[in-house]
């Protein structure tokens, strides 16, 4: 797969807030169909407001007009990773993944919904293994905790 070059990458601004909020409304409006999710922007946006004093390291993948998606850690706790459909299957999830092992030491975890096998077909890839799982009872849904040692 060759890398696209218009492609470009860096740490998240609090001005990307309506671009990451795109980005994980389209993404989890594919992602999570099985859960019937539908949150409007007026709903992301403020969550997302909250989020940026909690994440350690953020990187964004950037097309020359569009965010491409995104990823945001909080200690050594994968919190956030979507990519757009429109850029999905192209590498960018990936790459944004290793960046982030590579800022985080030791262990590391990330929540994955069970039936979102996409996601965890990647996370699996990169060595992250189901240690734990619950009903998440406000989206109805099978959650797992996955680990990656080292």
């Amino acid at each position: 797969m060759q890398a696209d070059p218009q492609l470009t990458f860096r740490p998240l601004r609090s001005d990307d807030l309506r671009a990451i909020s795109l980005v994980h409304q389209r993404a989890c409006l594919i992602a999570y169909h099985f859960m019937n999710w539908s949150y409007p922007l007026s709903e992301i946006e403020p969550w997302y407001s909250s989020k940026f004093s909690e994440w350690t390291w953020t990187r964004g993948a950037f097309h020359p007009n569009e965010m491409a998606g995104f990823i945001a850690v909080r200690g050594s706790h994968i919190d956030q990773l979507f990519i757009d459909p429109t850029y999905q299957r192209c590498g960018i999830g990936t790459t944004l993944l290793v960046d982030a092992l590579r800022s985080t030491s030791g262990r590391t975890t990330l929540n994955v919904f069970e039936a979102n096998q996409t996601a965890r077909t990647l996370y699996e890839k990169h060595g992250f293994r189901e240690s734990d799982k619950w009903m998440n009872l406000d989206d109805d849904a099978m959650e797992l905790l996955y680990v990656r040692e080292g």
